[in-house]
């Protein structure tokens, strides 16, 4: 499979917060967003472009004003597997788009990204770089926290991130936060993944 030349995905940490790169983000061909991603009133941190939407068809998921021309959606394989072909009706829902407007990762690749990381119910940041590795020759990821520096996304508002913060509101629960980041970090050391900052120094 030809891959694309390279990708940018930008999780939603509130690391992202602490530099002003959204013009040097909107310079890279392809940009990849996660979830529930806000561009109003943070693109001096983040830019404005996106290429592509990664999502995991959630509960809580928001519907996108302007939903990009490639949208990847991943859902965990033990779900899959019991929805089969029906879980489509959700993601339709969900995303409020049809269903040739966006790609479902298969079974049998979701199965494989668990296998080689040796961890379940991957995020759908985990997810979306393991995906980016497998399509593109250099996948540069940015504001991935991980809810271990910050437990808030960027783009929470004061109540949300107050409530989060103290423990009420819990993201991430379901996931193994630190075996991803180990995992990520892994990536980075073996270059199959470069970290913003680093790549804007090269």
């Amino acid at each position: 499979m030809l891959k694309r030349k390279e990708i940018l995905i930008i999780g939603n940490g509130r690391s992202v917060l602490e530099r002003s790169l959204g013009t040097r983000i909107d310079d890279f061909s392809t940009i990849g967003r996660i979830n529930n991603f806000s561009i109003n009133n943070f693109s001096e941190f983040i830019g404005n472009k996106t290429n592509i939407w990664f999502n995991g068809a959630n509960q809580h998921l928001k519907k996108q004003k302007s939903v990009p021309n490639e949208v990847i959606v991943f859902i965990p394989p033990e779900i899959l597997r019991r929805k089969k072909t029906t879980i489509h009706k959700r993601i339709v829902k969900r995303l409020n788009i049809e269903m040739n407007k966006y790609s479902l990762i298969p079974l049998e690749t979701m199965e494989n990204y668990e296998k080689n990381t040796g961890i379940k119910r991957l995020t759908t940041g985990t997810a979306s770089i393991l995906w980016a590795i497998d399509n593109f020759e250099t996948v540069v990821i940015y504001g991935f926290d991980f809810f271990i520096e910050s437990k808030a996304h960027y783009n929470d508002n004061f109540i949300v991130k107050w409530l989060t913060e103290l423990g009420i509101n819990k993201k991430g629960k379901k996931h193994d936060m630190v075996k991803e980041k180990l995992f990520i970090n892994k990536l980075i050391k073996e270059k199959k993944v470069i970290q913003l900052t680093d790549y804007l120094l090269k």
